[in-house]
Order: structure tokens, then C-alpha cells, then sequence
């Protein structure tokens, strides 16, 4: 009976439960993954940083001296600072500017129409051999930040040359742009040039106060049927230190930028005296909406433009970064939550809200019946300032409920007289105009790389996107992350040679338009 028993335990034991069904199933799967693995390493290893369609534009033998270097000088040194409050600018630095111009660029003075918008923003027309082509225009803005409040190891309007470099209010931000073009424009005249097709030049006295002057450029030029085929503004740089390990410079070529508004929260509350403190203080309460609405700014989106970035970096970078950006069909959500992490990366996949100013209790001891907060709200490209607006005031709402307060407990509100930018539309990225300036980018700076970015600050060539589909900001000179970090800041600075050579783009730019075909 004992040895039957056994039996039939051994009978009822028939190992692991796996059916061919099953078997099938798992060599399916590692057949697919085994076919994503090759398909993501084969497309990898085809990643190849995008050459120029045509050959490189140069400055044709033109190098930049001393005597370029002593006009930006010069031109550093007139405070042209732009002021919020227009009854606090100082209108005789202004005055001073075009004068300044006619002495240091007389060729281009006497050659170009000069046509004044709004007493200080200038527009200038070089005109062409063929008027029926259509012009470009080239950009940049004349005015400055204010200095006051820093500490600056050199006067900030003495344009002292200091360890091989200038420092000066404006060096970077954005006079170099606007000497950049003066001096090709000098000296090609002098070479007797007369490009293909009417060359405008447009700079404003008041971009950085986000001043209507560009608006009203662009209308005078829709009004004389101007309509340009290429618009080039300040924005990005050859920039050194960029993300993926890329060791090479990169010339980052702004094709879009990002909406702007300021919005104000208002939190309401009992008031009282502090001795008695309550959860839901208009103070607290505040502080609470906005950390809610800043920490969601929505869900991240990878652009088109800022999967070719991606792309132009990763070529230049090591294989793991190519094997994840030749891929963005399988990686594309992945990237975007890591590219939101980044203090830089961030703001080019998503809205952002910054808080800028709190207002409560004018008094120490009173708990304010109402606290007020400015939040500084960047629009992502791919969607507009309403929805920007709406997301905040749900995030507003939701605070409220869980706070157990009423919900127009918290409002928010577009900010008194805000300026309200919607983000610009994309300029493309893979035509003969974005081609031309990565030829004149390849004749100057061979070692540099070019890719298309969306730049998240605000300039004026967003209101040329009225009149063109083809507006880039590009600043091109060289910008290192030290550089970077001292735009609007104390010690302002650009090295000397880095001037010399951004100058001999402008003159490559302008010198090669006879192989700009569009």
C-alpha cells in the first residue's frame, strides 16, 4: 500500500506548468526587443551632425582690428539706458547716439535711408541692385539695463579693456550686435558692394522695456508693402559649455521664442492681529497658491525644433546620448521629463511661473486682509497665454478646496498693464534661409556645429513674425557659460577677440547674399 501511495505521488508531479503557447509568447517578445535594439543602434550609429547644404560663406579675407574694436568702444560709453517709467529716461544719451553713428560709420550714413521711429528707434534701407527680390532684415537694440544697485570691479560706461577684455553695459547684451552690423556695413561700402536685394537694418530704443517701437517698425513696413524674406535679431550665440558632453561650440539658432505675461495672485483673508495666526492667513494662504501653481507648470512637450537641437548635440556626443536622441519615437516622453528637470532645459519643453514680488502686511505685527503675488509667466510654443492663464487659476482652485476656503479665496488675474505676448510660430529649421546661416557660421567658425533651439527670454524679432516666416535670433559671437551668466549682470564683459571674430560674420552675411536664393 506504502509503495502505491509513493506511486502515485511520483504520477501527480509534473514539473513547471509551460505550454508551448507559452514559448511562443517569450521568443515573440525577445524577438521584438532584440529588433528595437537593432533598429535604435542602427539608428545611432547614422546619427551625423548636419553639414551645410552649400559651401561655407566667409568674410572674404576681412579680419577685424583695433579701430573696430575703438568704436564699440566708443559706442559703450553712451549710457543709452531704457527706463519703465519713460519720464526717468534721459533723453540728451539718446540724442547723442545717431550722431555718434554719422561720425563713426559715415560711408553707411550717407548711403542708407534713415527713416526714425518713435524719435529714438532707427530703420534703415541699403538699397539692392534687383528690388524685386526680397530684402532682409538684420536687427538689434541700442538700449541697455540700468547699473544701478551692482558692484562692478570697472565703471560699467567706461569700456575698459581689462585681462583682454571689454567691460562695459552692453557688451553682451546687445550693442555687439548692433556694431556687428555697422561695421560689415562700413566695410563693404568701402569695397564698393551693393547687395542683390534692399538690406534693412532696424534697432530699437527700448527692447529691453519691452517697448512698442518694434511693433511700430513692422507696421511702417506692412504699410509700404516691405515684406522680407529673412529677419536676423539677437537671441542665441556659438555657445561653449552646451548639455550632452558636446565639447565643440554650437551656434544655437533661435527659431521660435517663448509668450510672456505677468499675472497677479491675490489670496483673501480675516486679517487681525498676529498674536492670533490662522492656517489660512491671506499671507500663508498666498504662499501656498503659488508654490502650487509653480510647481505644475504642465506637462513637458519635446518640440520639433528642440528634438533636432537634441539631435545636433547628441551627433556631436558620445553613442548613449545618440542611441536616445536617433530614437525620440521610442524616447520622446522620457526625454521630456528629464529635460524638465534642467534648470536650462526646462523652460524650452514647458510654461513657467516665476514669482517675483510678494506684497502683504504693511505693518509687522498685522495679519494683512489681503497679500498679493506677481508671477512672471513664460509660454511654451505649443500653446498660449490663455492656457497658461487657466492651468494657474485651476491650480489656484485646488488649493483653495484642499485648504477648505472658499474658491474665489485666491484669484488670479492678468497683471496691470502687462504686456501680453503670445509665443512666436516656428521658423523653419530645414530650408535654404536657416542653410545660409549655418554656410556663414561654417565659414567662421568651421569648429562650431549649428542647431536650431527655442529661445525662452523675450526680444523684439517677435514682432517681425507679422511680415515674415522666417525670423531667427542668432547673436553671433561667442558666448561661454560664463558669458551667459552675466547678461543684465554686474562686471559685463566680452573678450577682444571674441568681438573681432563675431564682427566677421556680420560681413560674411552681408557679403554672401548673392548665394542666398529664396
Amino acid at each position: 500500500m506504502e509503495e502505491r501511495g509513493e506511486g502515485a505521488r511520483r504520477k501527480s508531479y509534473h514539473g513547471p506548468n509551460v505550454t508551448g503557447g507559452t514559448m511562443v509568447v517569450v521568443f515573440f517578445i525577445l524577438v521584438v526587443i532584440l529588433a528595437l535594439v537593432v533598429v535604435c543602434v542602427a539608428r545611432a550609429a547614422a546619427l551625423r551632425p548636419t553639414l551645410p547644404a552649400g559651401s561655407p560663406i566667409d568674410a572674404g579675407g576681412y579680419h577685424a582690428g583695433d579701430e573696430e574694436v575703438e568704436r564699440f568702444r566708443t559706442l559703450l560709453r553712451i549710457p543709452t539706458v531704457s527706463r519703465d517709467n519713460p519720464a526717468k529716461l534721459d533723453c540728451e544719451l539718446f540724442d547723442r547716439w545717431v550722431p555718434t553713428l554719422q561720425r563713426l560709420y559715415p560711408r553707411t550714413f550717407l548711403t542708407f535711408e534713415i527713416t526714425r521711429i518713435d524719435e529714438y528707434g532707427i530703420l534703415m534701407r541699403w538699397p539692392g541692385r534687383n528690388p524685386s527680390l526680397a530684402p532682409i532684415v538684420m536687427m538689434a537694440h541700442h538700449d541697455v539695463v540700468p547699473t544701478e544697485g551692482q558692484e562692478w570691479d570697472y565703471p560699467p560706461f567706461a569700456a575698459e579693456i581689462h585681462d583682454g577684455q571689454i567691460w562695459a553695459r552692453g557688451t553682451l547684451d546687445n550693442k555687439l550686435c548692433f556694431c556687428g552690423c555697422m561695421e560689415a556695413f562700413e566695410h563693404l561700402l568701402g569695397e564698393g558692394y551693393v547687395p542683390p536685394r534692399d538690406i534693412w537694418f532696424f534697432s530699437s530704443c527700448c527692447e529691453e522695456t519691452s517697448g512698442p517701437t518694434a511693433d511700430h517698425a513692422v507696421a511702417w513696413l506692412r504699410e509700404y508693402g516691405v515684406h522680407p524674406c529673412m529677419v536676423l535679431d539677437e537671441g542665441g550665440a556659438v555657445a561653449t559649455g552646451v548639455p550632452l558632453g558636446v565639447t565643440s561650440p554650437m551656434a544655437m539658432v533661435g527659431v521660435s521664442e517663448k509668450g510672456h505675461v505677468d499675472v497677479t495672485v491675490t489670496a483673501h483673508g480675516t486679517g487681525g492681529h498676529a498674536s492670533a495666526p490662522s492656517k489660512n492667513d491671506a499671507t500663508r494662504l498666498l504662499a501656498r497658491a503659488t508654490e502650487r501653481i509653480c510647481a505644475n507648470p504642465g506637462k513637458p512637450q519635446v518640440a520639433d525644433a528642440v528634438t533636432a537641437m537634441l539631435q545636433e548635440l547628441a551627433a556631436r556626443g558620445s553613442f548613449a546620448y545618440r542611441i536616445i536622441f536617433a530614437n525620440m519615437w521610442l524616447f520622446r516622453p522620457l526625454v521630456g521629463r528629464i529635460l524638465a528637470a534642467g534648470t536650462e532645459t526646462g523652460p524650452m519643453v514647458r510654461s513657467t511661473y516665476a514669482l517675483t514680488q510678494l506684497a502683504g502686511s504693511p505693518a509687522r505685527n498685522v495679519l494683512a486682509p489681503e497679500a498679493t503675488a506677481n508671477l512672471n509667466v513664460r509660454v511654451a510654443p505649443f500653446e498660449d497665454v490663455n492656457a497658461a492663464l487657466g492651468r494657474a487659476r485651476a491650480q489656484a482652485a485646488e488649493e483653495c478646496r484642499e485648504s477648505g476656503v472658499a474658491a474665489d479665496a485666491v484669484s488670479v488675474d492678468i497683471a496691470e498693464n502687462s504686456l501680453v505676448n503670445e509665443p512666436s510660430p516656428f521658423s523653419p529649421h530645414d530650408d535654404e534661409q536657416f542653410d545660409y546661416i549655418r554656410r556663414c557660421v561654417a565659414g567662421v567658425y568651421p569648429e562650431a556645429g549649428v542647431c536650431p533651439y527655442v529661445q525662452t527670454s523675450c526680444s523684439d524679432s517677435r514682432s517681425f513674425t507679422k511680415i515674415c516666416n522666417h525670423v531667427y535670433r542668432f547673436a553671433a559671437f561667442n558666448y561661454s557659460p560664463v558669458a551667459r551668466g552675466l547678461i543684465h549682470e554686474a562686471n559685463e564683459r566680452i573678450p577682444v577677440d571674441d568681438y573681432k571674430r563675431g564682427v566677421e560674420f556680420y560681413v560674411a552675411f552681408v557679403r554672401g547674399l548673392d548665394q542666398l536664393d529664396a
